[in-house]
């Protein structure tokens, strides 16, 4: 099979391109941030471009595309709407465009997110992709109207359309904005020597539906063979952002205290959030099969390794 990743430099994309090429796909790179290094199948572009997007759909003329490129940061997102809207929606569009324009029913998978229902209310639980999105920033305004693009092209029945809504993922090379990744890091340079045993935290009582980013793309994969629709992907449980720290807490080793950061606090959160996997279940045959705190070691280790390396 041919995939052409769209942000595949990203932490995401790393890790996609790295199973479907474990899977024996043939897989070509795209993205605004390439490696130093130029590699086989990889191209430099800009998804705001279409003329640049079109060039690499009608080289590559994949079998698959997989679009995970996009500003995927909230409080990023917050600062320019208008950034957001010419990446995350615009961008979409010259994707999808370009997919259906090259009229070789192309599998086309979104990666959306499952900020897209917004405030969930305990009655909402387990959340079902029938439940009604309503965002509450402007992340995940951008990726409910990149979802309408790409629903418009799905009717006209010329791209196989599968959009994902991935609850928190985490992982070996998430960046440290991210609150398990930031943790990590933090713990990391405690244990090393390089920072006071202070560990600087926002609200730990929120949960959260967390998976391990390496079953997300096994998913994807499997997205791109079935016959399409809306998926919700998660581990389909809540964990605490308290029971995160402990966890990287006992792997770490170390003895620490916590600090209230205030720049850390989003203010109001919903309380608890997680999936039912029912449907990705029966239709895709997909669960989730690392366990938290396999992923929570893993993004230690890599963290410690990466420090002492440089």
């Amino acid at each position: 099979m041919r995939a052409l990743v769209f942000g595949a430099a990203g932490f995401v994309g790393k890790h996609l391109t790295e199973h479907l090429q474990g899977a024996g796909d043939t897989v070509y790179l795209a993205g605004i941030r390439t490696s130093g290094t130029p590699v086989e199948n990889e191209f430099a572009v800009d998804i705001t471009d279409a003329a640049a997007v079109r060039r690499v759909i009608q080289e590559v003329e994949p079998d698959t595309v997989y679009h995970l490129a996009g500003i995927a940061f909230v409080p990023e997102a917050e600062g320019d709407f208008d950034r957001v809207l010419s990446i995350n929606v615009g961008g979409t569009a010259h994707i999808i465009r370009e997919c259906h324009e090259l009229n070789a029913r192309v599998n086309f998978v979104f990666a959306s997110s499952a900020e897209v229902y917004g405030a969930i209310n305990a009655a909402d639980l387990p959340v079902t992709e029938s439940a009604p999105a309503r965002p509450k920033n402007n992340y995940s305004a951008s990726k409910q109207m990149a979802e309408l693009i790409v629903e418009r092209y799905a009717r006209e029945g010329r791209v196989q359309c599968s959009i994902a809504r991935p609850f928190n993922h985490i992982g070996p090379g998430q960046e440290p904005r991210f609150v398990a990744s930031n943790f990590a890091l933090q713990l990391a340079r405690i244990a090393r020597g390089e920072a006071a045993p202070i560990i600087r935290v926002g609200n730990l009582e929120a949960r959260r539906d967390f998976s391990d980013v390496r079953d997300i793309v096994r998913a994807y994969r499997l997205l791109s063979t079935s016959s399409g629709g809306t998926f919700n992907l998660g581990s389909g449980k809540a964990y605490s952002i308290q029971y995160l720290l402990d966890v990287l807490i006992g792997i770490s080793g170390v003895e620490v205290t916590l600090e209230t950061d205030p720049e850390r606090m989003r203010g109001p959160e919903v309380a608890e959030v997680y999936t039912s996997l029912d449907k990705v279940q029966s239709l895709c045959g997909w669960s989730p099969v690392i366990p938290l705190e396999r992923s929570l070691e893993d993004v230690y280790r890599c963290w410690f390794d990466r420090l002492a390396s440089e």
